[in-house]
């Protein structure tokens, strides 16, 4: 497989999920879905999620219910909204991975939020993970 082969699969793979993401707000519009006006959570439908990855469909779930939620209500939400169940630490390590590379899902002392409900707090990337930079492993000795 060449390299402009695996660019295309990439792209793809990039355009199905967007294709499943749009379906799946245009069935929130059309069903009157979403968070109304003034705040409120909305139920999540058996097939919300279909067809999108664990870190956008949290993004929307988050987005809908406009409040902070643990992994495990997040993973119960996802469910409930057609994703194939998965186990805890998976979605916490996607979870996780999202908010050191993306930025837009953040963990606040255990429950996800979206980074834009908090335009003054600064999230670092990996922020409760910092570590110095020295390494703690021995140093070897210099072979002469």
């Amino acid at each position: 497989m060449n390299a402009y082969s695996v660019v295309l699969a990439d792209l793809e793979a990039k355009k199905a999920e967007l294709e499943a993401a749009i379906a799946a707000i245009k069935n929130v519009i059309a069903t009157g879905g979403g968070a109304p006006i003034g705040g409120g959570p909305s139920k999540t439908g058996p097939s919300d999620f279909l067809g999108m990855s664990i870190p956008d469909a949290a993004k929307l779930h988050l987005s809908r219910v406009r409040q902070k939620k643990s992994t495990q209500e997040i993973i119960d939400a996802l469910t409930a909204g057609g994703l194939p169940p998965s186990k805890y630490t998976t979605v916490y390590n996607i979870l996780t991975r999202r908010q050191k590379q993306v930025g837009d899902i953040v963990n606040l002392k255990g429950d996800w939020a979206l980074a834009e409900w908090y335009p003054n707090h600064r999230f670092g990337a990996g922020k409760d993970e910092e570590e110095p930079e020295e390494s703690t492993e021995p140093q070897k000795a210099a072979s002469a």
